[in-house]
């Protein structure tokens, strides 16, 4: 059985590790591809001859922070409704999943994909506000503050773009960095 320290060890390289692979395959197709970020949906990436990269790099993301999300709700003594934060966590990573394993030619590609930019950071929220009496009050406010920009940065983003990959650029890096400070929270 691993012990606490292994586990989170184990936890952080996985995350760090999907973290950077997907940062590699993101500038490997934006370098690639030659799409103007300005015009297209990220999606667009899976429908490339090597697309099945682009996506699975979306699933082993998907996985990972939940994976992180799950490990930290669960060690944070002060975290409650865990149960409910697991399971509405979870469906927020399987939207995210299922929108890297069904590409565009498929209109529940963009259902998942609706679902997980705009719960994720509703999942953000909802962990700090059912835990607003019980987390200190600067852990609740970074919660507090990363939902709110992952919502408002990219609608924001939308107004100046036709297309909507640097909206969901921002979001991905907002969420990338929330994952990061749970990760490294303690």
């Amino acid at each position: 059985m691993l012990s606490f320290e292994e586990i989170n060890k184990l936890r952080r390289t996985q995350t760090i590790v999907s973290i950077i692979l997907f940062a590699t395959v993101f500038f490997l197709f934006w370098n690639t591809t030659q799409f103007d970020l300005k015009e297209i949906q990220l999606s667009y990436w899976g429908l490339q001859k090597f697309g099945w990269i682009w996506n699975s790099s979306l699933m082993l993301l998907s996985i990972s922070i939940y994976i992180n999300v799950h490990f930290y709700i669960k060690n944070n003594k002060r975290i409650i409704f865990r149960k409910f934060l697991y399971i509405w966590f979870f469906l927020v990573s399987l939207s995210l999943f299922l929108t890297g394993l069904v590409t565009m030619h498929h209109a529940s590609h963009d259902i998942t994909a609706y679902i997980y930019f705009f719960a994720y950071p509703l999942s953000i929220f909802l962990l700090a506000h059912l835990n607003r009496k019980h987390l200190q009050y600067s852990v609740w406010k970074t919660h507090l503050i990363f939902s709110i920009a992952t919502v408002t940065l990219p609608l924001l983003l939308l107004q100046f773009f036709p297309g909507m990959a640097i909206p969901e650029t921002a979001h991905t890096l907002l969420v990338i960095g929330w994952n990061l400070r749970i990760l490294f929270e303690e």
